[in-house]
């Protein structure tokens, strides 16, 4: 099965970032948005795995849940992977880069404890669209400076997911989560 280790994002803060989307998408970029109910953050992609392998990837959830607390954050900004001269993904940055980023490096560490490839790369971000093309991004451009994105929201849990991939786009499943401490 092929999965994927995220904060799920409360429902206004997805309705939130769709009426954004919403505001952008008659620039008619050569895009494929992300679909509102699928948005969130990720901490990391595994790919396909064995079921036998959950059990595993559930106790390291468990122990990160006790060790880290839930956390306040908010969206800061527009930003662009690689850059914003040859972009390919299109998402919004939040403030809670520096404590995300330690919770995505001890869950790095101990996957790596069971087989998973250590990266560190993490970037805390809500990917909202995947370019297949610059066509029209000096209209997104223009478009983003006059946009404010000042959202807050509780992260409270970690969710493992399952990830079904369609003709329409993917389906996201929930395996399990995991509470952080309050």
């Amino acid at each position: 099965m092929r999965t994927f280790i995220a904060f799920p994002l409360p429902l206004e803060i997805k309705e939130s970032i769709a009426e954004t989307q919403d505001k952008l998408k008659d620039c008619h970029l050569d895009a494929k948005w992300v679909e509102p109910t699928n948005l969130h953050i990720t901490l990391k992609f595994l790919g396909e795995i064995q079921e036998a392998v959950v059990s595993k990837v559930k106790e390291i959830l468990e122990n990160i849940g006790t060790n880290f607390s839930s956390v306040n954050v908010n969206l800061k900004e527009f930003g662009f992977f690689p850059n914003e001269k040859k972009p390919r993904v299109f998402f919004i940055s939040t403030d809670q880069e520096d404590y995300l980023r330690s919770i995505s490096l001890t869950l790095e560490e101990k996957l790596e404890e069971i087989g998973f490839k250590k990266e560190e790369r993490f970037k805390s971000h809500i990917t909202i669209a995947r370019f297949r093309s610059k066509k029209n991004l000096d209209c997104l451009f223009r478009r983003i400076k006059n946009i404010k994105i000042e959202r807050s929201f509780f992260i409270r849990e970690i969710v493992f997911f399952k990830s079904i991939l369609t003709s329409r786009g993917p389906i996201y499943e929930e395996i399990f989560k995991i509470n952080l401490k309050t």
